[in-house]
């Protein structure tokens, strides 16, 4: 059987192809690929559930991952993210893989810490750019990995890009050329990093997709030096899209003016109704003792006061129907051009972005509902790849269907279909 090798690149999208077709290593990929345009993504459009998406053929509310972060409203300093595959609730690839035989490798995939796989490097960083990362990586790591994570973790820096693709890229460079596993799962974040502070369609792009087209180089010349990369089936994906952002609404601020929750130097202390942000949406969060029906009477109020930043106000039952569930109540869309802030002391509802980047650079932002703005890619080359196909329109739950059958596998309870660019 062929090797598998899944890429992601983190915030591609279908209008990047073109530049693929340009660059010398992503260009080869491309050369005769099979693709799928514009992937409709799952509610919120963000990393960590599309990525679970993506592993599981599943929609959120059956894998289990609704955000980014975990839900710690209190928690000194930054939430934890869902780091670890234990929080999946679904079986993922690298689970169909194992059951059928096949050697794995994971590597920076988010949700994967300790994913079960033979070489497995998770995504997490420490609390504090200070900190050592050997504890945490300890933690999400796969023990026949630690030699490539000792050998590799001096070109970390902290969560920071492009120094993690650095990391991951050369982890699996040395993945490859000392285990070559059947499949292998690899994402990329400098172009979602660069997206963020640049803008979605920035010229300045360009340095950003060179350095990966380099990264995804060194993977390439490890395949040809085991055995070749005509021989490896690739599958090169985007997990979302990015929307333009020009102005932040502080929307636990504007909670704290209701009394809904209290905060101290910017630390929440205290909440009845709390927003977790994600992004172009936001999730709300209430105590057992809120009345849930005052709550929302009370969102559409303040979606009457601020029309431009808050766009809709799902109920918890209109969100499931959309396949997202969790432990909130209601889930905000921000408004055109409008991304939410976790902030909790401002002493204004809204804020243009150029003034908050001392916060974050969010000249784009994603979490939105996914109809709207640019979708991603699916791309296959290699053996078993229908050179040339194209399809219109997939989904992002359909792709893991797609390369478990590449690799000869049917899984049952998916709820994606394989998309028709195989042989």
């Amino acid at each position: 059987m062929n090797r598998t090798l899944v890429i992601s690149i983190d915030a591609l999208i279908t209008a990047d192809i073109p530049r693929l077709r340009q660059l010398p290593h992503l260009g080869r990929i491309m050369e005769g690929a099979a693709c799928a345009k514009d992937i409709l993504c799952t509610y919120p459009t963000l990393t960590y559930p599309c990525h679970t998406t993506i592993a599981t053929g599943c929609y959120p509310d059956r894998h289990g991952i609704c955000n980014n972060e975990r839900f710690q409203p209190c928690a000194e300093g930054r939430a934890d993210w869902y780091w670890f595959r234990r929080d999946i609730r679904v079986p993922t690839l690298i689970d169909y893989a194992k059951a059928n035989g096949l050697s794995t490798a994971t590597v920076t995939w988010p949700v994967m810490g300790a994913s079960g796989a033979d070489y497995n490097i998770g995504e997490i960083w420490a609390p504090e750019e200070k900190d050592d990362p050997t504890p945490w990586f300890q933690q999400a790591d796969s023990p026949a990995a630690a030699e490539i994570f000792e050998a590799n973790k001096h070109m970390l820096c902290w969560m920071k890009t492009p120094q993690m693709d650095e990391f991951a890229a050369q982890c699996a460079v040395d993945i490859i050329r000392k285990h070559q596993p059947d499949l292998m799962l690899l994402h990329l974040s400098y172009v979602d990093h660069q997206r963020h502070k640049l803008g979605v369609h920035s010229p300045e792009l360009d340095r950003a997709f060179d350095f990966v087209d380099q990264q995804i180089g060194r993977v390439l010349e490890a395949l040809d030096e085991t055995g070749g990369a005509e021989n490896t089936n690739i599958v090169l994906l985007g997990d979302h899209g990015q929307l333009p952002c020009t102005e932040m609404f502080h929307i636990n601020s504007v909670f704290r003016d209701m009394g809904w929750l209290e905060q101290e130097n910017g630390r929440v202390t205290r909440y009845h109704v709390f927003a977790a942000q994600c992004g172009l949406s936001a999730q709300i969060y209430l105590q057992p003792e809120m009345d849930r029906e005052e709550v929302y009477r009370q969102l559409l109020a303040l979606q009457e006061k601020y029309p431009r930043y808050i766009e809709r106000v799902f109920t918890k039952e209109e969100a499931a129907a959309m396949h997202l569930t969790g432990e909130f109540d209601f889930v905000l869309e921000a408004g055109a051009s409008v991304t939410f802030s976790k902030l909790t002391d401002q002493t204004q509802a809204a804020t243009p972005v150029s003034e908050m980047k001392a916060y974050k650079l969010s000249n784009a932002n994603h979490g939105h509902l996914p109809e709207k703005g640019d979708k991603p890619p699916f791309i296959i080359c290699g053996p078993a790849a229908k050179k040339g196909a194209v399809v219109e329109h997939g989904r992002l739950v359909d792709e893991a269907p797609t390369i478990l059958k590449m690799m000869g596998i049917r899984p049952e309870g998916m709820d994606g279909a394989p998309l028709d660019l195989l042989v």
